[in-house]
């Protein structure tokens, strides 16, 4: 059996039956995983505050199709200020791959004259 819509946004969303039944729904949490086996068997009014509580619409919520997910381009991070910042991927590792590309930059100037040293030295010991 495939898994149900339902099952996927709750479980992306990272809450569990328990509290999609009782806290959401205001129903147990039996009920709800009935719910989640068979959606066609969903309440109108449970349908919406899930909808409402997952930003699809209720057609998307019920539908039999696999569902496409999208991610937005963000990540939120806490910011220690019992609040979160939303922060562009993009730029999240930008200092990061900068610190890198620089300490490569060092290692190639490093390699490159350890390799001098070698043919040099190797010249000398080939002399003596």
């Amino acid at each position: 059996m495939a898994t149900s819509t339902l099952k996927m946004l709750r479980e992306l969303n990272d809450y569990t039956q328990e509290y999609i039944a009782e806290d959401i729904l205001k129903i147990s949490q039996p009920s709800y995983a009935r719910l989640e086996q068979d959606p066609s068997k969903i309440k109108a009014e449970h349908a919406q505050k899930l909808a409402d509580l997952y930003k699809v619409s209720i057609a998307n919520l019920l539908s039999e199709a696999t569902p496409i997910i999208t991610f937005k381009d963000t990540i939120d991070v806490n910011n220690g200020l019992n609040g979160y910042t939303n922060m562009p991927t993009n730029n999240f590792h930008e200092g990061e791959v900068s610190a890198l590309k620089a300490q490569n930059e060092i290692l190639i100037k490093q390699n490159t004259e350890l390799m001098e040293l070698v043919r040099v030295l190797g010249g000398k010991l080939a002399n003596s």
